[in-house]
């Protein structure tokens, strides 16, 4: 829990970032993209990890660096340095998240296994509800780089717990080889793919620096899956996608993680920059959206021992993304309450998704399979986090440009509204005294903010509608799992 809320509790102080190293969304998105792509690469060896040291060394291990790269981000004073910490505490956090599901699954009996997954899922979540608040009291009283060192005093009481309460390595175990290749290939086909589509804005499809890494990125991914698919010491178990229910949940993973972690990233920000919340204030909001997961957990881990698991998925996605295309027609004018209820009724959501999701894609795993389908689900679940964090980033940007281009050619003479604007902004000035030379250069600086001000609501606005988009495909596709790998858990 710690490792989340950590990342979460910097997303609202991405606008005090943006200011101190002078950066725009552009560039200020790989901080969160660093920590979003080095979860995945080390979720999958989560399996090696775990048969090679043993369960209690590699949590105990993973906390202990997390705390180090802590206290190393606290003194950072160059951005692609502090993209670099970020990138270590991701990895960190990749190795912690499909750790801990690994252990808890086979700890319950089959008919229990989705209250397990309910009970994991209100640790996911209590992470990201709490991190934006303490993030954001953090960032209004003190200095954004505080946020590094809040995480440590939790993270050294996980490791507390995890010495004593851990397994730890099982003697009947065979080490195995790490597959140094695979590990590359990976490695560059998610770093290659992301940098492709940061640049893709600012340099457009003709670029042949963005082909280059495009293509780059397709060909590591194919020569990842070949060698995977040939090598005896696998990071990624292929013939785990022989399973129908494993292979659909991991695609609606990666749909879900794209969404969530993309409304994560939005919202903060959207609430800072377009509703003029203060970042403790934005952290109340996401605190209250979710800490209202927490209940309909339990509820959510009953439905996914159903028959039909699909369902529950299918349900869950469809109610964020009514929420996403509600919260698509916010503006300045927007309550807080509008906007928690809303919010707040997606996260509901995915509280009742998520534990059938992980239910879905483990069940017909065996004890052997347990750390790599784990690993597997998460890994590809963080993947979509990435890049879906990563062009949700970029579409904001563009979109932005294009709202921006388009309401300024509007700005003519012959718009009444805007002349009535500056008539009013002219008189409000005169009764202040400001004399007529510099009311014209004024008001036409007024004018140029409030354009940026409504560019930046469409832009926002814009990137909701393709949240709910996504979680439209996603809740589709989430009903081929209420079928065929229902019928098997009932035999």
């Amino acid at each position: 829990m710690g490792a989340v809320m950590s990342s979460t509790m910097l997303n609202v102080a991405i606008p005090n970032i943006m200011g101190s190293y002078g950066i725009g969304q552009d560039e200020v998105h790989w901080m969160s993209t660093a920590t979003l792509a080095a979860m995945p690469v080390m979720m999958l060896m989560n399996g090696w990890f775990v048969t090679n040291f043993g369960p209690r060394n590699t949590y105990v291990g993973a906390c202990l660096i997390f705390c180090i790269a802590s206290l190393i981000g606290q003194f950072m004073t160059d951005y692609y340095g502090l993209v670099a910490v970020r990138t270590v505490q991701g990895a960190c956090t990749g190795l912690l998240q499909p750790l801990t599901m690994t252990i808890m699954f086979p700890l319950f009996p089959l008919h229990e296994r989705g209250k397990a997954m309910g009970i994991y899922g209100m640790g996911f979540i209590l992470g990201p509800a709490l991190g934006p608040t303490f993030g954001g009291f953090i960032v209004d009283h003190w200095h954004w780089q505080d946020v590094f060192i809040s995480s440590i005093p939790l993270m050294l009481v996980a490791m507390v717990m995890g010495l004593r309460v851990l397994p730890g390595r099982r003697a009947d175990l065979a080490k195995v080889r790490l597959n140094w290749v695979s590990l590359g290939l990976i490695a560059l086909a998610i770093a290659t793919f992301l940098t492709a589509i940061s640049n893709l804005a600012r340099l457009g499809w003709n670029s042949l620096y963005v082909f280059s890494l495009f293509m780059t990125s397709a060909g590591a991914l194919a020569s990842f899956i070949a060698v995977e698919l040939s090598t005896q010491h696998p990071l990624l178990q292929m013939r785990l996608f022989k399973i129908r229910s494993f292979t659909i949940s991991v695609i609606v993973g990666f749909m879900f993680g794209a969404g969530m972690f993309g409304s994560m990233y939005v919202l903060p920000i959207f609430t800072q920059t377009v509703m003029g919340y203060t970042a403790f204030k934005a952290g109340i909001l996401m605190m209250l959206t979710g800490l209202l997961m927490m209940p309909v957990f339990p509820f959510g881990g009953r439905l996914a021992q159903s028959s039909r698991s699909g369902l529950p998925i299918s349900f869950g996605m469809l109610m964020f993304g009514i929420s996403s295309l509600v919260l698509a027609g916010a503006d300045t004018n927007s309550t807080f309450l509008f906007v928690a209820l809303w919010a707040s009724f997606g996260r509901v959501g995915l509280s009742i998704a998520l534990p059938s999701l992980q239910t879905g894609a483990l069940r017909e795993l065996g004890p052997d399979m347990l750390p790599y389908g784990a690993g597997t689900l998460n890994f590809v679940r963080m993947t979509g986090a990435a890049i879906g964090t990563n062009v949700l980033a970029i579409v904001l940007d563009q979109r932005l440009v294009y709202h921006q281009d388009y309401l300024a050619t509007t700005q003519i003479e012959s718009n009444s509204s805007t002349q009535a604007m500056l008539s009013r902004v002219g008189e409000i000035m005169s009764t202040h005294g400001v004399s007529v030379a510099e009311q014209t250069p004024l008001a036409m600086n007024y004018l140029s903010r409030v354009i940026a001000a409504q560019a930046n609501s469409l832009a926002f606005q814009d990137g909701y509608i393709l949240l709910a988009l996504c979680f439209a495909f996603a809740a589709v596709s989430a009903l081929a799992l209420a079928g065929k790998s229902a019928s098997k858990q009932a035999r």
